[in-house]
């Protein structure tokens, strides 16, 4: 029973993820575009190197610096993978709580709908006319 408990759970967390992701209106890039097309123009000659001064040198340690504080793509996604995770289990509880909850209810009315019938069944009254 908790085998398949956990089973629905999950089912309904990735329908309802599925549904989410479907109908939101994320800010996704748009799809690449396709690969150029080859140009019959000839290709410049390549630049040779220009000699740095020793004042561009702080520039591009400054700049080394400010990608490394800016996550990577992979860690975007894995931080992502966490976040969803974490919202997964957080909806799968709730859900869990949400059925118990729902067989609590449906329990107590299938007792009270039961001492309804052994009731008028043990007055004797006939409740069919």
């Amino acid at each position: 029973m908790n085998t398949m408990r956990k089973t629905l759970t999950m089912a309904a967390v990735v329908a309802s993820m599925g549904l989410l992701a479907a109908c939101s209106k994320s800010d996704e890039p748009a799809a690449p575009p396709a690969a150029p097309v080859p140009s019959t123009a000839p290709t410049p000659a390549p630049v040779p190197p220009a000699t740095q001064e020793p004042s561009t040198t702080p520039q591009s340690s400054q700049d080394s610096s400010s990608q490394t504080d800016k996550p990577t793509l992979e860690e975007q996604i894995k931080q992502s993978g966490e976040d969803a995770k974490t919202k997964a289990e957080e909806l799968g509880d709730k859900m869990g709580e949400a059925a118990t909850d729902a067989r609590d209810a449906i329990k107590k009315g299938a007792e009270k709908a039961d001492g309804a019938i052994q009731g008028a069944v043990g007055s004797g009254t006939d409740s069919s006319k």
